[in-house]
């Protein structure tokens, strides 16, 4: 199923400006936006569970740099 959307106007104008101040196409700047939005969460994510798993196990990480 192929369904098409439009973003909203204000989008469409940031990321047609910042399209042609890097010389790329709208298409390619918006794919662009969206990897490096989706690799942030990913990254953000991982930073999470290496948080949590440091938090869990704060006293085995002490004895083992020790």
């Amino acid at each position: 199923m192929n369904t098409r959307r439009r973003p909203p106007q204000e989008v469409h104008t940031r990321v047609k400006r910042a399209a042609e101040e890097d010389g790329n196409s709208v298409t390619s700047e918006a794919a662009t936006a969206i990897e490096d939005c989706l690799e942030r969460r990913q990254t953000e994510r991982v930073r999470e569970i290496a948080r949590e798993i440091a938090r869990r196990d704060a006293e085995l990480l002490d004895l083992l740099a020790q």
